[in-house]
């Protein structure tokens, strides 16, 4: 595949703009699409993982993604009342806390500032069709622009409209039998820098993390057997929230108070996205549209991080875009794999205890494993830790678009 070729990509959130960066360096002239207006600054936090962490290394971002990091210090699990159950500092086993913790949107700001002035960013813009004529992808915009591209790589998550021009027939999506909301409510002055998690009964679970300096994020999920939430609206998912938040204590009460006022609340299924193929002719997934393994597992960041790095790779040091899509495919999934097999329905229902007596039967594991004994058996040394995060995956090494494996 000859340098110099245009490539469009989809979605300027995570996977899109490192995608991005990388084709940038082996030579390709790129063009970023983002239905939205501007970038989105919103989310949740994110951890980088494992693997994530060696590819922002290699992208040299790490001191750009410290300086926005969001302190926490480590998780602390809760009664409804408040009082303190178990607590998980950060590099505990068991803790939520991840070596580097940033805002999604503070994340996408930092990769858009590291491509913006090497690649075209078009935002307000999105694919209203797609023909792959054989020697290219001929697109059209929602602004009626016809545009020809080499390859079109789809970064735009786990309800991709434009995946669905595609691949609709291949995409199908593992529902785990719960429901997840997440938003953002005022900082209070005790929430301080540590998460604070809270298992209510029925099967909610309550998680408040820092945010920045004036907010704190929510993430609720609860078990439902049923994926029947009414279309977009949006009052309507509120109540099933606020069913899944009453009587469920002291954290609860203060999230039902303030739900009125959130500005940016998300209420869906949690379900992973299954694709049988991520790629079809010029078009290829990269990130959460391809293989997303819920926001629940906190390792779809790093998987979008891995997918980009070797998805560019390849597509700079193979001479078919076939030849690289497959490349990208075979080095990658397994590793996806592993991760969205993590969950299930089953450990989702063990880890969303519905009675008091598997509350009290949640806790008593909280507490072992926080204990002293526990965590000095088990914790890793920083020597272990860096080479778990160096052996998580096996990257090739490519240089200037040719493979140095």
């Amino acid at each position: 595949m000859k340098v110099g070729k245009k490539i469009l990509i989809c979605g300027a959130g995570i996977a899109g703009p490192a995608c991005a960066y990388w084709l940038h360096k082996y030579g390709y002239a790129v063009v970023v699409v983002e239905r939205a207006q501007t970038l989105r600054d919103g989310g949740q936090n994110v951890d980088i993982k494992g693997a994530g962490q060696q590819v922002i290394k290699m992208m040299g971002l790490v001191d750009e993604i410290e300086s926005k990091d969001t302190l926490e210090q480590g998780q602390k699990y809760l009664d409804a009342a408040g009082n303190l159950i178990a607590t998980f500092p950060k590099g505990a086993i068991g803790t939520l806390t991840s070596d580097f913790e940033i805002l999604r949107g503070d994340f996408a700001r930092v990769l858009f500032e590291a491509t913006n002035a090497d690649c075209e960013y078009r935002f307000g813009r999105f694919v209203t069709d797609l023909e792959d004529t054989g020697a290219c992808m001929s697109v059209t915009f929602d602004d009626g622009s016809v545009e020809d591209f080499e390859l079109v790589i789809c970064a735009e998550g786990t309800n991709s409209a434009t995946r669905a021009r595609i691949l609709a027939q291949e995409i199908r999506f593992r529902y785990l039998g719960a429901s997840m909301s997440f938003f953002k409510i005022p900082r209070r002055p005790e929430d301080g820098n540590w998460a604070y998690s809270v298992n209510g009964v029925g099967g909610t679970f309550i998680t408040l993390r820092p945010g920045n300096e004036t907010e704190t994020t929510v993430l609720t999920t609860f078990l439902r057997k049923k994926l029947d939430i009414e279309g977009d609206n949006v009052a309507a998912r509120r109540r099933l929230l606020l069913q899944a938040l009453k009587g469920r204590g002291t954290i609860a009460d203060r999230i039902t108070a303030q739900l009125d006022t959130v500005y940016d609340f998300y209420f869906g299924p949690m379900s992973q996205v299954k694709a049988s193929t991520w790629s079809k002719g010029r078009f290829v997934l990269v990130g959460d549209a391809a293989h997303s393994p819920t926001p629940f597992t906190g390792t779809g960041t790093a998987l979008g991080l891995v997918g980009a790095y070797v998805l560019a790779g390849e597509i700079g040091r193979c001479e078919t875009h076939t030849e690289a899509f497959g490349a990208y495919e075979k080095l990658v999934r397994p590793y996806i794999e592993v991760s969205q097999n993590q969950l299930s329905p089953r450990l989702i229902r063990i880890l969303h205890a519905k009675t008091w007596f598997g509350i009290s039967l949640t806790r008593l594991t909280q507490r072992t494993f926080a204990s002293t004994v526990v965590q000095k058996l088990f914790r890793p040394s920083p020597a272990k830790r860096e080479k778990q995060v160096a052996e998580d995956f096996v990257f090739p090494s490519y240089d200037g678009g040719r493979t140095m494996r």
